[in-house]
């Protein structure tokens, strides 16, 4: 006996459902493609303030490469794109009088690609290549402002004061890789140094890294960025708690310092500080498909004639798909 038509298309509906339910499900469970945000701002400290560093937000996607492409002792390999934008106040966003500016005003608007290599002793290689504006095509003044009016915060001013337009080009370098971990496997102790050679940043930073809790290898933590497994294995639950340290040397700041080729850099530019010393203290979580990343970092003076140190809060979240 001859099926219906109608027969015929609803078995061929219920066998592409059963295919598409099956494909979401293999999806999710190998993740290859990954988004992320991040926000940081001083007023996640609850101080009501808009002072030096106080606002970045970032945006990325994060992709696995194909698993053939992996050296015999690499375990995963990532690659990236960011696009992001920060924000740089003098000791306040309320500026009158151009003697108040104690640090350049400007914003950094920059686009981002990485590759990131993870190996099988828990060694990580990453290079990153970056283009970025300072100055008036950073849109830091019509950001500012808007939020400011979204939240009805106090009128801003000082940005006749910013930094004169610069492009520029920057790659960085980093190397890293696990020092030491308990037989328990609940703390562990990591090290990173990175260099960066370019127009609008050059300089160079080394930072341990102290994690305390339910912790992943290098190559398969959310600290690392590397969740996103290459061969599709599965990544255990995470929930930790981190301090890292940082000694950076700057040998040129171009939110500091104006474009490195412009001779009327701006209204007001200092020379930084050579060494500053930043803590990050945080706390990250990651389950299946999300991450959550909690962070508070307070750092010695950019300028010596800084009226202040500064901290400020950072949160993030990432999705993989």
């Amino acid at each position: 006996m001859t099926s219906s038509p109608l027969y015929r298309v609803g078995k061929a509906c219920v066998v592409f459902a059963l295919l598409f339910s099956y494909s979401v499900c293999l999806a999710q469970h190998l993740s290859h493609t990954e988004f992320n945000f991040r926000n940081d701002n001083d007023l996640y400290l609850f101080n009501k303030q808009d002072q030096y560093y106080t606002n970045g937000v970032f945006f990325s996607i994060r992709k696995t490469v194909d698993s053939t492409s992996l050296s015999t002792n690499e375990a995963n390999r990532i690659w990236g794109v960011t696009i992001g934008q920060k924000m740089y106040n003098a000791y306040t966003a309320n500026i009158r009088y151009i003697e108040e500016v104690d640090r350049p005003i400007t914003a950094y608007l920059f686009l981002a690609a990485n590759l990131d290599r993870y190996f099988e002793r828990e060694r990580l290689f990453s290079v990153t290549a970056e283009i970025g504006t300072i100055g008036q095509r950073a849109l830091g003044k019509q950001f500012q402002e808007s939020i400011h009016k979204a939240f009805r915060l106090y009128d801003i001013a000082g940005w006749q004061y910013q930094l004169k337009n610069a492009f520029g080009i920057d790659a960085t370098t980093r190397y890293g890789g696990l020092l030491y971990r308990n037989p328990t496997q609940w703390f562990d102790i990591s090290g990173q140094v990175a260099a960066t050679l370019g127009l609008n940043h050059t300089g160079f930073a080394i930072a341990p890294s102290f994690r305390f809790g339910r912790i992943n290898p290098l190559h398969q933590s959310v600290y690392t960025s590397s969740r996103l497994q290459v061969r599709g294995n599965t990544v255990a639950k995470e929930l930790f708690l981190y301090y890292s340290p940082r000694l950076h040397f700057v040998g040129y700041d171009a939110t500091l310092q104006g474009g490195m080729f412009l001779r009327d850099k701006g209204p007001v530019t200092h020379t930084p500080a050579r060494w500053v010393w930043y803590n990050q203290v945080g706390m990250m979580y990651a389950k299946n498909a999300l991450s959550l990343h909690f962070q508070y970092i307070f750092y010695t003076k950019e300028v010596p004639g800084m009226f202040f140190r500064h901290r400020y809060g950072s949160v993030g979240m990432g999705y993989r798909f």
